[in-house]
């Protein structure tokens, strides 16, 4: 039996120290601490990777993680939006911030 396990939240940050988020369709998708970049692919699927990706064989480059929430109903489903723009349009920087002693500020970069 396949198990999908949720790889980002919609509802709100695991960690309270650093938030890295997207924001996808005009809300804030919270994803782990190693996503640098979230892009879309032809299908209107959602990913996230750690390194800039680049293009192979007409799609993203395979060192890619899908987006998978849990929806209101319980279930995990990979995050799916209707494409807006090209999806070489698509890849984007994640926001990462920082939360101490009741200030957020923007997240330095390692």
């Amino acid at each position: 039996m396949l198990t999908i396990t949720p790889t980002a939240d919609l509802r709100e940050a695991r960690s309270r120290d650093l938030e890295v988020f997207a924001v996808i369709e005009g809300r804030k998708v919270y994803l782990p601490p190693d996503a640098r970049y979230v892009m879309q692919d032809r299908r209107g699927l959602w990913f996230y990777s750690h390194r800039k990706p680049r293009i192979a064989e007409d799609d993203w480059t395979p060192n890619k993680t899908s987006i998978a929430c849990l929806t209101e109903r319980g279930v995990v489903r990979a995050l799916k939006t209707d494409p807006r723009v090209p999806w070489l349009e698509t890849c984007q920087r994640t926001i990462r911030v920082v939360a101490r002693d009741g200030e957020r500020r923007p997240a330095d970069e390692h």
